[in-house]
Parts: structure tokens; C-alpha cells; sequence
């Protein structure tokens, strides 16, 4: 509750600051030189704002495009073809694990950003100490999601859509700049898909077979399917679709998948905490379809282009789903809202187990993923 509120009086806090200190628009002529982007929050959220940087590389082709983030979403931007640089902190609103940014630290970035004499500033997800440099002016211009937000909910409408790109995209929209660009955006090397290659050749995964990877782990258990399920679903991609299973995750999320692996008839592999982040996006591409959570990993797969099935219960796809034509998400309770608790108020197993085997087999099939 303490969390909601304190993100609560945080976007109005930052909304107020771009009302009352900056213009609405940006004037016709503006040819900024340096553009810095602020998003803070989590793996999945990034990816959803990589669209805003391909936007504006195609808006102010010649401006350096600098992006301010925590250290769990750095390679994202920092494998972003639009990207000049990436400067790195750790909010304590989005810090899951290592040491969030000390007001030491925090004082120094500030010292940092001012040094860095940035023409604009587009806020698609600060802190209170972001707003902090809002207020002191760090650049003479600023673009601020919050403030479309809290303008929303007070009954004037400002988004043109639900989805959390199209949200992000309308902070550029609302001020003129064009938004052809709807695509999330993870660059694959030459060199990353001769890595993922080799790679799975140690694991003696058979090519001319179907490669599905499956992400059952979710940093919030409400949002993970049962184990059960998922191993009943990979023993039928092996059985009727000759399927090879790869587990992917973070190391935290091995005994979930030694639990599936045990549930199994058939064999299947476990990288779970055994690539990096560009590494799995690597693997990700050579693989046919991802199966998955609610999570950063379903996101990456979206972006590098892999066909993706997204299995739902507290979160909502139609704000969070994955992006692109070949993605399709499954979410059975449809009278539950949106949950941001860490706990299901309706039970143990929670809105996830109304999703069940043959749903997950049904749109497998009717999305035409494999033969």
C-alpha cells in the first residue's frame, strides 16, 4: 500500500513540475544536439520503450540519443542501433536486487546530466529524484509520461491506445514528433547467432527439429503456471510436434524447472542461469516458438522476432502483452483486474490456474506456430 501511494504522489509530483516549468510542445524549428531518455523500471518496461529511440533517431537523425537506466536493463539499450550511450542508476523504486543509488551517488549523476548539456529530456519513468532534477532545471526542455498520466486520470484523455509502446510513443505524439515505429527492438548480431549456434551444438540439440523455449519462473509467483502443466505441455511438443524443449531463466529459477524436469517422461534442457542477457536474446532467435510467463524474458523473445505465446492471470496483456504479429497471449480469468499484489486474495493457486494445458495446445495450434 505504502509503495502505491508513494508511487502515487511521485507521478503527480513529477507531473506538477512539467506543468508549471514546461512548455507543452516543442517549437517547429528545434534541432536538439543531445536528447537524454529516462526509464527506470524493469527488463520487460524497457523493452517496451525501445520504439520511443528508433522514433526519435528518425525525428532529429543528428542529435546523440543518451538513455538513463538501472543496471538490469542496460544491455538493452546499449544493443539498441539508435543508442549513443547509457547512463546507469539504480532507483530504490525499481531496485530488485544489488544496492540501489545513494543521494551520494545520486548527487552525482546530477553533476553528471548537467555536464552532459542536454537539449531534452523525455521522462517516460523517473523517481522523485528524477523530478528533483526536473525541477533544477537539468535541461531546458522536458517531455514527461507522468504528466499525460495524471492528466488521464483525471478525465482528459491523452493516450491514444492501452499498450504500454503506444502510452510511451504518445509522450513524443502529443508534442508533434512522428511515431511511425510501433516495433519493440533487440539487435542480434552476426557474432550473437554464431554464439547461440555453437552453443546449442554442445547440447547436441538436433536442428532439423522444432527448437521451443519455455520461461516457467517470474520474479512474482502469482504470475508463474504450475509446474504440472508445464511439464504436460512440454511432453506433448516432444511427443506430437517432435519438439526439442529448452528452459531458459536466471539461476533463482532452477528448481523451478528441476521440478518440471522431474514431472516429465521425456528429456528436455535447462540454461538457466547459464547465459548472459545478450546470450539468451541470441538463443531466443535461433528458437521457433517461446512459451512463457508474464515476464522480461517473453518480452526479449518478441523483440529478436521469435514467435511467442504469453501465458497471463494477474497482469494484463492488453497493456503488458508482447509486441508483434507473431505473438499471442492467453489470459482465462477475465472478471479478475489487473493485480499488482504479490498474493492472490483468491487462493493459493491464483487466477493462473484457470489457464489451462489445452488452451496453451489450442492456440499452438490455431496460430499455425509449427506443422
Amino acid at each position: 500500500m505504502f509503495q502505491n501511494l508513494s508511487e502515487t504522489l511521485t507521478l503527480i509530483a513529477s507531473a506538477a513540475v512539467q506543468w508549471l516549468f514546461y512548455s507543452k510542445r516543442l517549437p517547429k524549428d528545434f534541432t536538439p544536439n543531445r536528447i537524454l531518455v529516462v526509464k527506470l523500471d524493469h527488463l520487460g518496461d524497457v523493452l517496451l520503450a525501445t520504439p520511443v529511440f528508433s522514433n526519435l533517431r528518425q525525428a532529429y537523425p543528428n542529435a546523440e540519443l543518451h538513455a538513463l537506466t538501472g543496471t538490469w536493463s542496460r544491455v538493452v539499450l546499449e544493443k539498441h542501433p539508435d543508442v549513443n550511450k547509457v547512463l546507469e542508476y539504480n532507483s530504490p523504486a525499481f531496485c530488485r536486487a544489488g544496492e540501489p543509488a545513494s543521494l551520494k551517488q545520486t548527487s552525482q549523476l546530477y553533476r553528471e546530466l548537467r555536464r552532459q548539456k542536454y537539449d531534452l529530456m523525455v521522462e517516460l519513468r523517473g523517481d522523485w529524484r528524477v523530478a528533483w532534477f526536473a525541477l533544477l532545471r537539468v535541461t531546458p526542455k522536458r517531455l514527461d509520461r507522468a504528466a499525460l498520466q495524471v492528466a488521464n486520470k483525471l478525465g482528459f484523455p491523452q493516450f491514444t491506445g492501452t499498450h504500454e509502446t503506444t502510452r510511451n510513443l504518445n509522450v513524443l505524439h502529443k508534442t508533434g514528433i512522428p511515431t511511425p515505429i510501433q516495433t519493440t527492438t533487440f539487435s542480434v548480431t552476426t557474432e550473437d547467432k554464431k554464439w547461440a549456434s555453437d552453443f546449442l551444438t554442445t547440447l547436441q540439440i538436433d536442428r532439423e527439429r522444432p527448437l521451443i523455449a519455455i520461461h516457467p519462473g517470474s520474479p512474482i509467483p502469482i504470475k508463474r503456471w504450475m509446474p504440472e502443466r508445464y511439464a504436460e505441455l512440454a511432453d506433448w511438443l516432444i511427443a506430437r510436434k517432435r519438439a526439442d524443449i529448452l528452459f531458459v531463466g536466471v539461476k533463482d529459477e532452477i528448481p523451478i524447472i528441476t521440478e518440471i524436469q522431474a514431472l516429465m517422461r521425456a528429456a528436455s534442457n535447462n540454461i538457466a542461469g547459464k547465459t548472459t542477457l545478450t546470450q539468451l536474446a541470441s538463443i531466443l532467435h535461433t528458437c521457433n516458438v517461446f512459451i512463457g510467463n508474464d515476464s522480461g524474458p517473453m518480452h526479449l523473445a518478441a523483440a529478436v522476432g521469435t514467435q511467442t505465446i504469453g501465458l497471463y492471470g494477474p497482469g494484463d496483456p492488453t497493456r503488458f502483452g508482447p509486441v508483434g504479429p507473431k505473438c499471442q497471449t492467453i489470459r482465462r480469468k477475465l472478471d479478475c483486474p489487473p493485480c499488482p499484489e504479490t498474493t492472490c486474495r483468491f487462493g493459493k493457486e491464483g487466477c493462473m490456474s484457470t489457464i489451462q494445458v489445452a488452451d496453451v495446445i489450442q492456440t499452438f495450434e490455431s496460430g499455425g506456430y509449427l506443422p
